[in-house]
């Protein structure tokens, strides 16, 4: 093989090299601009994607980039999770903390509920009152103007409200905001009832201790958001059964409010739970709240920390085993609540829902006694206390007339989320 030939193969072969490279360079090239192109709708569709999520977590009573909802969260949880706020406002309904980093707003009330989160995203501007009428199927429910600011209130069950507000210089959103009317100071201040109910079994003694531990509880709740006794002064109260599941009294009571369309609550003990898998999923599948009473139904307030956290975590794995969900709603045995019971319940997300009319259908058994300190007392807003374990037949007897007694005074009985705006499982 001569030079030339040898000189003419190496230049073909580098002329093929360099061929190959601007093929590979310009197919590249072609990759990212097919890249380009498919990104480029889904950024004209951004502000439609996340008006999709603003109303799919405003279900839950939230909004994106907050973990905090506006039925059971506090503004202590909010704190311990992101600090202090960069600015507290007073605002009549009560307190707005500031986090401008996050561009969230959280308002909450006296007792540390939080009922407000606002959220000003930029990515809000894009969205206009067509897109939301579209997306939602009707028109805003309200429409009120405020501050040169147009709002637009739409209504979303539970009670809750998704704001979409509008200045007056832009045909987008400004802000947004999830509202729960039933927490803030305007709504709820003052309206917490004396505990009824009463019982000719119990000793002097043994009453006057009870009327202590009512004015005393009902001291304690001012201070404590997360804990409640009874409803907003509305013409509706909750049936609230504890210490069950048996074999028999619960499904009996089940059946009951099954026959009469009413959906109660039941305060189950996980280590019963555990025997009548099959009573706590028929209670549950027909519709009632399936909620924690501890596991072994001791006083949490003589245990320690430890030994607290255990018995909420079993009663609520418990019962999550069965129904697949987790209770945020407990009642702690015997009533029985203090400071640092409270304040463990808070950090796993628990509310503390006691009562306001004790049917002391465990001293005075007889229905006849039961229905009396229903039918004499009930008022707005109450919270009616039974049991349903298995000696509790007087009661089983006693639930279809009281029922039939409310209805007669034109009383709702609605469940703990409707009467409370709370959410019943974590």
């Amino acid at each position: 093989m001569n030079k030339t030939l040898i000189r003419f193969m190496l230049a073909l072969a580098f002329i093929t090299i360099l061929l190959a490279c601007h093929y590979k360079k310009a197919l590249l090239i072609g990759q990212v601009h097919q890249k380009e192109s498919a990104i480029q709708p889904k950024e004209m569709l951004s502000a439609q994607e996340v008006l999709n999520e603003l109303i799919n977590t405003a279900q839950k009573g939230m909004t994106f980039g907050s973990p905090f909802n506006v039925e059971n969260s506090s503004i202590k949880q909010v704190k311990n999770e992101w600090g202090e706020a960069d600015r507290t406002d007073k605002a009549g309904m009560g307190f707005y903390a500031i986090y401008h980093e996050k561009k969230i707003d959280i308002g909450y009330n006296s007792n540390g509920g939080v009922f407000d989160i606002r959220l000003y995203a930029k990515v809000l501007n894009e969205i206009t009152l067509d897109m939301i009428e579209a997306e939602i199927g009707r028109a805003p429910d309200l429409v009120r103007e405020y501050n040169g600011e147009n709002i637009y209130i739409y209504k979303i069950g539970q009670g809750l409200e998704l704001k979409f507000i509008f200045s007056s210089s832009s045909e987008g959103v400004h802000h947004i905001s999830i509202f729960n009317p039933q927490r803030t100071d305007t709504e709820n201040q003052g309206y917490i009832l004396d505990i009824k109910g009463r019982s000719n079994q119990l000793s002097p003694d043994a009453w006057e201790n009870m009327q202590k531990w009512r004015r005393d509880i009902a001291e304690f709740k001012k201070k404590h958001g997360h804990v409640y006794l009874n409803g907003p002064n509305r013409k509706m109260v909750s049936l609230t059964f504890d210490d069950g599941p048996d074999e028999n009294v619960t499904p009996a009571i089940i059946d009951i409010l099954e026959q009469h369309q009413v959906k109660a609550a039941f305060f189950f003990l996980g280590s019963e739970v555990v025997k009548h898998p099959e009573v706590v999923q028929k209670a549950y599948l027909n519709g009632n709240l399936i909620l924690s009473h501890s596991y072994y139904h001791v006083d949490l307030t003589q245990l320690g920390e430890a030994d607290i956290k255990d018995e909420l975590e079993k009663a609520g794995k418990a019962i999550q085993s069965v129904i697949g969900k987790e209770p945020a709603i407990f009642r702690p045995p015997y009533g029985e609540t203090n400071g640092q019971l409270a304040g463990i319940a808070e950090e796993e997300g628990l509310a503390i829902v006691l009562w306001s009319i004790d049917t002391l259908d465990w001293s005075q058994k007889e229905a006849e006694n039961i229905l009396k300190n229903v039918k004499e007392h009930v008022r707005n807003g109450d919270i009616i206390l039974m049991h349903s374990d298995f000696e509790k037949t007087e009661t089983q007897k006693a639930l279809p007339i009281i029922i039939d007694t409310l209805r007669d005074k034109n009383i709702e009985i609605v469940d703990l989320e409707t009467l409370l705006q709370i959410k019943a499982y974590q």
